[in-house]
């Protein structure tokens, strides 16, 4: 049943006109990729960073929209996905600006590169994004990050997975259809090694100018991008209960969108703790509302590969693995068995060789007396 809800909400959707509502893609290892929502992480780390996630949500999601009748009657074949949740993939760049003072290197900032694509049923979103940061190191040594993006978004609409009440409604588009706009973003990151062994937090916009996108021909059909707000923080306590081998990670993230009226949609929390053993494992618990009510439970697991070279005291690399099961606790679970997500980190640093001096030999003084002043 709750498929075919789906298609209804899809169909008022057509017939309302606009829609506004949460349209970014939805993350569980969201301290792991602060990149991917919030432009100001952009070279944080100090290291050049590569990091790719893939998100399956609500698998065995179906779509039985051929069992709705039309006016013409029930469809003679539908060749429909089998699987209408958000699958989300992405993958990220970024790189530190830094310049050097005496023997010191002081980072200064940051820039990155992003492509995300999340189908939704019958709706294709590809992100493509880039953007910069600057950084600020108070005399603490806490540190304070602004970030500007710009995001080419590409909504692309597949009317033929689409049913119509009336075949020959022209409202309705029977074939592939979308457009191509452009988005901003910024965000705001503090960091302060000195607090616990680490705090850090966050607050950023996405689609800060929202732009509305037309599907079909008859253009009646509109979809206008929200604003969303993303509001993060953590912190990292190692030595955890006098244990010199575990590390526990607490953070959160409150994200919501705002709506047509001005006002926002409702709120969604995550909590979440990750424990790390010996530097090599990790397992935690993330919980999800939406609202008032809970939406999942998230058993989190990750790795740290001890390949030479990263992950090791001293080191200039690092890799790390990690694995997510979304447990549904919503109505939604009547028709899904759970969501995955698998993301990788790999963090290097390297320096250019220093110049060799050049010497300058003149044919006087290639056979100079050592004992000459």
């Amino acid at each position: 049943m709750a498929n075919k809800y789906l298609w209804l909400v899809a169909l008022g959707m057509i017939s309302a006109g606009t829609l506004k509502a949460q349209q970014d893609p939805s993350f569980t290892h969201f301290t792991y990729n602060k990149l991917m929502y919030n432009p100001a992480y952009a070279g944080a780390s100090g290291n050049f960073c590569l990091n790719a996630i893939s998100h399956q949500q609500w698998l065995g999601y179906e779509d039985q929209t051929s069992l709705l009748k039309t006016q013409g009657g029930l469809p003679v074949s539908d060749n429909l996905a089998q699987n209408i949740g958000a699958k989300t993939n992405g993958a990220a760049f970024s790189a530190p600006i830094s310049i050097k003072i005496g023997d010191n290197k002081l980072n200064v900032g940051g820039v990155f590169v992003n492509f995300m694509k999340d189908r939704i049923a019958y709706e294709d979103n590809t992100f493509l994004r880039g953007g910069l940061a600057g950084a600020y190191t108070l005399a603490d040594g806490s540190n304070i990050r602004l970030g500007l993006e710009f995001t080419s978004l590409t909504k692309m609409l597949d009317g033929k997975g689409l049913r119509a009440h009336d075949p020959s409604d022209p409202n309705i588009p029977t074939t592939e259809t979308g457009e191509t706009k452009l988005t901003l973003g910024s965000g705001l990151y503090y960091s302060n090694p000195n607090i616990l062994d680490g705090i850090w937090g966050g607050i950023s916009m996405t689609h800060m100018a929202p732009k509305t996108f037309t599907y079909g021909a008859s253009g009646t059909i509109k979809i206008t991008t929200a604003r969303h707000l993303y509001i993060v923080g953590g912190a990292k306590m190692e030595q955890f209960l006098s244990n010199p081998a575990w590390t526990f990670e607490p953070a959160f993230m409150l994200k919501s969108a705002m709506g047509e009226n001005g006002g926002f949609v409702k709120p969604e929390l995550d909590l979440q703790g990750m424990m790390t053993f010996s530097n090599l494992y990790a397992a935690g618990l993330n919980l999800r509302s939406y609202g008032f009510g809970m939406d999942a439970a998230s058993i989190m697991l990750g790795y740290y590969p001890p390949i030479p070279g990263a992950n090791t005291p001293g080191s200039r690399q690092s890799l790390r693995v990690g694995y997510s099961y979304d447990i549904t606790l919503s109505n939604v679970r009547r028709a899904s068995w759970g969501t995955h997500e698998l993301q990788v980190n790999y963090c290097f640093n390297f320096e250019l060789p220093t110049r060799p001096p050049k010497i300058y030999r003149h044919p006087r003084w290639m056979m100079r007396n050592p004992n000459m002043d």
